[in-house]
């Protein structure tokens, strides 16, 4: 059997790649390359500060003057006898319970007869004490009803109903009694110019604060008060009246007290909410209408 040897060939190649003479020898040698240039690091850029929006920034953007707590659960001032639909006569859990609030169930004494149906909603109401006259104790505004809550009517029979809160402001009782609810639109307004001592009277519609949200003391920023004039004295919601104390006899010498704007009116009364206080106020202070 022939057998193939390959060591003496490679050792052959290994001698030729001795003797060849080594790269680039007896030629003239190129200039190196540059160095590549170092990548340079990348530059953050800055962080976008975000601006809040010019209207908001405006002190003349229009803005709530107040919100639905203050329109619908600060209660107000109306007839002395206010007609009404029905009055709630019975509750679901009265056996165990006198005061009612949301997602209680209660019982009136109106149903289809009188054009109640199921989807229907009343404001709860509750006759409250008699409001008079600044300086006088015969001469009567009106009464003073509060806003206990908001009822939907859930089902109705011939002459009852069923009825269930879905808004409370504070306790209902077996007794009060039931209006049909009206959306009370809460007026935008724009800041007015604040008066100065040395402004002169405005000449227009006066009046004076007759009662307090829960009779709170002090009043200040934020307050709800109640006056005596409404939409027949000229008065419309978004108003802003000038609160101040008279001084002496010499009408044009005022303390500035502060300022309210109207959240919504009915007829000789209203119902405002105080945007700015200097010094405390109350229950007699003037109003001028701006």
């Amino acid at each position: 059997m022939k057998r193939t040897f390959l060591v003496p060939a490679l050792v052959v190649l290994a001698a030729a790649a001795v003797s060849l003479p080594a790269a680039g020898e007896g030629r003239t040698r190129l200039p190196e390359a540059a160095p590549l240039p170092v990548p340079q690091q990348a530059i953050e850029a800055p962080a976008v500060i975000e601006e809040a929006p010019t209207e908001r920034l405006s002190t003349t953007a229009p803005f709530p003057v107040g919100w639905e707590d203050d329109v619908y659960c600060a209660g107000w001032i109306g007839a002395m006898n206010e007609p009404v639909t029905g009055r709630i006569i019975a509750a679901e859990y009265e056996d165990s319970r006198a005061m009612y609030a949301v997602g209680d169930i209660v019982y009136s004494d109106v149903g289809a007869r009188h054009g109640l149906m199921a989807g229907q909603e009343f404001q709860v109401i509750r006759p409250g004490h008699e409001v008079y006259k600044v300086s006088s104790v015969t001469e009567g505004i009106g009464r003073f009803y509060h806003s206990p809550g908001r009822l939907r009517v859930v089902c109705v029979q011939e002459t009852t109903a069923i009825l269930e809160f879905i808004e409370s402001c504070e306790p209902a009782f077996i007794g009060d009694l039931l209006i049909p609810f009206e959306p009370i639109p809460i007026p935008l307004v724009r800041a007015s110019a604040p008066l100065t001592q040395c402004d002169p009277p405005s000449g227009k519609t006066t009046g004076h604060i007759v009662e307090v949200k829960d009779r709170a003391t002090p009043v200040g920023t934020d307050s709800v008060v109640f006056l005596d004039l409404g939409e027949e004295d000229g008065l419309y919601p978004g108003d802003f009246l000038t609160v101040y104390r008279s001084r002496g006899d010499i009408a044009t010498l005022r303390t500035l007290l502060g300022e309210v704007a109207v959240l919504w009116t009915k007829g000789h009364t209203c119902v405002a909410k105080v945007t700015s206080m200097i010094d405390f106020m109350g229950v007699g202070d003037f109003v001028e209408l701006k």
